[in-house]
């Protein structure tokens, strides 16, 4: 028996997506998720409107959000309330002194790495769906050097990217939060990954340059945008 854990999924209430939290819990459903991590940026509202909504289905809803740091994103699983530094010491210790866990999620994409950083992660992620290959290798020997427990990102910003990442937890069903807690760290996982079109990283940077009115960004990435999606027709 297993858990199938879905993580790192951005809502409306990312400066990059535009998801509802409605449409995640129906795309979780989709994929058979046991577990449901919502981490919008900078904050807990996504993940508190999905517990809202979840009834049950997924059966377990991790309150989660993904801080800027000066050395790059952090995430804080089940939180209580909102991070409020932006240090990176103490966005650990905030997310430490609610009892939760810190993942160091794409370690080789916007972060700057030192061993006091790694030493203080529970988790690190070890796929992320948006990232290359060789950040992705490089990650998964990240976490070996430093001996975490990994997990396998989607990190969703439109519902095609949902279940791109699926990390299947060996456990029975925990009984509270503190028996999920403990199977995040301990569990013996596997990640589960598929492909998806590379239309929907631009996508989000449109989305991001749309909501910040940042028209040099959009024309960029909608330039970016148009000559993937042609990239793909034409190989087709």
């Amino acid at each position: 028996m297993g858990l199938r854990c879905l993580f790192h999924i951005h809502t409306k209430f990312s400066f990059d997506s535009l998801l509802f939290p409605r449409k995640i819990v129906s795309k979780a459903r989709e994929t058979r998720a046991d577990v449901l991590i919502v981490t919008d940026h900078e904050t807990i509202r996504g993940s508190e409107e999905v517990a809202a909504l979840a009834d049950g289905n997924p059966r377990y809803i991790i309150q989660a959000g993904e801080y800027r740091t000066e050395k790059g994103d952090v995430i804080g699983l089940f939180l209580k309330k909102e991070i409020l530094s932006r240090e990176s010491n103490e966005v650990i210790r905030e997310i430490h002194q609610q009892g939760g866990l810190v993942v160091l999620p794409h370690p080789y994409k916007g972060h700057t790495l030192d061993q006091m950083l790694l030493e203080q992660m529970d988790l690190i992620e070890s796929f992320n769906a948006r990232c290359s290959p060789s950040e992705n290798k490089f990650a998964v020997e990240l976490a070996r050097k430093f001996n975490k427990p990994i997990l396998g990102g989607c990190d969703a910003h439109c519902a095609a990217e949902i279940g791109t990442a699926i990390t299947e937890l060996s456990t029975s069903p925990p009984a509270d939060e503190g028996e999920l807690r403990d199977a995040m760290l301990t569990a013996p996982r596997e990640v589960q990954a598929r492909a998806v079109s590379k239309v929907c990283q631009p996508y989000s940077q449109v989305i991001k340059a749309c909501k910040t009115r940042n028209v040099i960004l959009f024309l960029s990435k909608a330039k970016r945008m148009a000559s993937v999606l042609a990239m793909e027709i034409m190989s087709r």
